[in-house]
């Protein structure tokens, strides 16, 4: 027999290029941990096949015909692996960027009334200081910590009772000349009514950021089968982990072997006691001040159950990722009007920017707070429903790029790797339940404010009903709202 040395080589590189590609794709693959054992072996017995193909046509080398063949398969199949090494690569690198979130931290801002000539802080040393008494004092003493260090000098700092009094002090009294304070707490402002406009009255000269230990506690035992999930909804910009008001406060408990899935809304304004404020009620949002362990520790008081993990999503970002999947299906309960969309009663497909505006809008919709609440979980419920199938992977890259800037979560890789790997073995098909605790409207005094404002008083009805599906759903039956 005789045989063409050309050929011979050109058989040779190619079987061994493809050989290659193959091994560095099932690594890959494999690390990514979303197939199963079982599926891997199926790849890779494929690839052994077409390996084996490439191999005896590439190596007959009596017909020309059959190598060029042999080339051309062995090209296509290699690209076809590159492209699934790059997604793979991505998609793992995504998912640990948002499961490794940053340390909490808070921005300490260092403010003067907005006619003073003070530009920085060697300007301000000689200046009468102002801090609050008791809120955020831990991170207010860190800031002032390192402000001393910075200017080699003790700054003289008076106390006050509460956001107002401090501001009073500042903008009315004028008997202090600046503050330092913790940049959300001024976010409380707009909640008064005689002080909403001393933001515009001041100047920040310094900023000074405080990091805050992780709440994760490698300690508790987390069911792989069952587990809840706290969502929170910040309107911040710039990083996830800057300490901010949470908007959105859902409880997303979910069974694995039943596809339950129970979400729980609780109104920003719930008038509970924080789980730093020794048992003085406080708004639920005003505990995303303090960072999402003080509003996760909350949540678990009220529901008396225990949160797993949390997922802190930024809403405005959050519309990238409903415009990557194509859109979603949402069903509205009532029909409104926000001035730029109208959504009507019953089922609507939205963008990412219909779907913002159906999450956020409170006021020209009957039900205010409660019925946003309600909104938002529907939309989670459309995101669920379109990222569990199939049209996902036509725009998986775009998912993936929303996803990074959008949200983050303590939950491991691992963890989320498992979810995705049951899903794809078993195709579950999820049964989303919503419910919404519900309260009466008063005029209260907030543990972070010095003043009344409204808040939402509970109606533990509807809390004790919030407990009993979250068990229902524990206990493998199907939550009945």
């Amino acid at each position: 027999m005789y045989y063409n040395d050309k050929h011979r080589l050109l058989g040779w590189i190619t079987s061994g290029l493809l050989l290659i590609s193959s091994i560095i794709f099932i690594i890959v693959l494999a690390g990514a941990k979303i197939l199963s054992g079982g599926l891997i072996f199926i790849c890779a017995l494929v690839f052994a096949l077409l390996l084996a193909g490439v191999f005896a046509l590439g190596f007959d080398s009596r017909k020309k015909t059959k190598a060029i063949i042999a080339v051309i398969l062995a090209v296509i199949i290699i690209v076809v692996q590159c492209f699934g090494i790059y997604y793979i690569s991505i998609g793992r690198s995504t998912l640990e960027q948002i499961t490794k979130p940053e340390k909490d931290f808070a921005e300490v801002g260092v403010y003067v009334r907005i006619d003073d000539p003070a530009q920085s802080l060697d300007d301000v040393k000689e200046y009468k200081f102002g801090i609050l008494d008791v809120q955020d004092r831990v991170v207010t003493d860190l800031a002032i910590e390192k402000i001393n260090n910075e200017l080699l000098v003790q700054i003289n700092a008076e106390q006050f009772s509460g956001i107002e009094n401090l501001m009073d002090a500042l903008i009315r009294d004028k008997t202090i000349d600046c503050i330092v304070i913790n940049k959300s707490f001024l976010e409380l402002l707009d909640e008064t009514e005689n002080h909403k406009d001393y933001a515009q009255n001041i100047r920040e000269i310094h900023s000074v950021q405080i990091e805050t230990e992780g709440i994760t506690d490698d300690t508790l035992a987390i069911s792989e089968k069952v587990f809840t999930v706290y969502i929170s909804g910040i309107d911040c910009r710039g990083s996830l982990s800057r300490r901010s008001r949470s908007d959105v406060n859902i409880l997303m408990t979910v069974n694995t072997e039943t596809g339950q899935v129970l979400l729980i809304s609780t109104p920003r304004d719930y008038y509970v006691p924080l789980s730093n404020s020794k048992g003085v009620p406080d708004k639920l949002t005003h505990a995303g001040i303090y960072g999402i362990d003080v509003s996760r520790d909350t949540l678990e008081m009220l529901y008396d159950t225990n949160i797993d993990y949390y997922f802190r999503v930024n809403f405005d970002g959050f519309e990238e990722i409903i415009n990557a999947l194509g859109g979603i299906k949402v069903n509205s309960e009532v029909s409104f009007n926000d001035g730029k969309y109208k959504f009507r009663k019953g089922e609507n497909y939205l963008n990412g920017e219909e779907a913002l505006a159906f999450a956020r809008n409170r006021y020209s919709i009957k039900g205010g707070d409660r019925q946003r609440g309600k909104n938002q979980m529907a939309v989670i419920k459309g995101v669920i429903d379109k990222a569990a199938s199939p049209a996902i992977i036509l725009n998986y890259k775009q998912t993936l790029d929303g996803m990074a800037g959008s949200f983050e979560t303590d939950m491991p890789y691992e963890t989320i790797a498992k979810l995705i790997r049951n899903q794809i073995n078993d195709g579950t098909s999820w049964n989303v339940v919503s419910y919404s605790v519900d309260g009466k409207g008063a005029s209260r005094k907030p543990y972070s404010l010095s003043t009344k404002a409204y808040v939402m008083i509970p109606d533990e009805k509807t809390v004790d009903h919030a407990k009993e599906l979250i068990e229902q759903v524990k206990d493998g039956y199907v939550p009945e709202p």
